[in-house]
């Protein structure tokens, strides 16, 4: 089975505009400081280190593979992620943690969160609510079978 997830530019682009202008802020101040021209009032250094620090936390979500589309193979012993620039091959005995979330009862919306070590995969499905729960058992399956055989041996 192949699912693709869409991730849309606009919001990357977006994202790093915002990134960009909370850098600047903070440079602004640091040029600031340095020419040495106003006062250096200590809340609004510590201010724009902070403005600083969130424009480098956005700019770096922004290049993260999670933030383009992200093709999932999903093999028998395996599941293969198509991303931006790389390809992953993961066994299922790899999964940490996985997760089925259905946010409203009432719309036909679901995700499957993956975790695979520190980093989290979500797998939205829009309208295909039993695709979701069908390819989420499989996954459970497939992850207790890995954990077996790993601890069979």
């Amino acid at each position: 089975m192949e699912h693709t997830v869409k991730k849309n530019k606009r919001n990357r682009i977006v994202l790093r505009i915002t990134a960009a202008i909370f850098i600047l802020i903070a440079v602004a101040r640091f040029i600031y400081l340095v020419v040495g021209e106003g006062s250096k009032s200590i809340i609004m250094t510590l201010f724009c280190l902070g403005c600083f620090a969130y424009g480098c936390n956005l700019l770096k979500q922004t290049l993260k593979p999670q933030a383009y589309d992200i093709t999932y193979v999903f093999l028998d012993k395996i599941m293969t992620l198509k991303m931006h620039k790389k390809e992953q091959t993961i066994s299922y005995g790899e999964i940490t943690e996985l997760g089925y979330v259905v946010p409203n009862d009432s719309l036909d919306y679901s995700l499957i969160q993956i975790y695979i070590g520190k980093e989290q995969y979500v797998i939205p499905f829009a309208g295909n609510t039993n695709v979701g729960e069908a390819l989420y058992g499989m996954l459970k399956l497939k992850k207790e079978e890995a954990e077996q055989e790993s601890a069979g041996d």
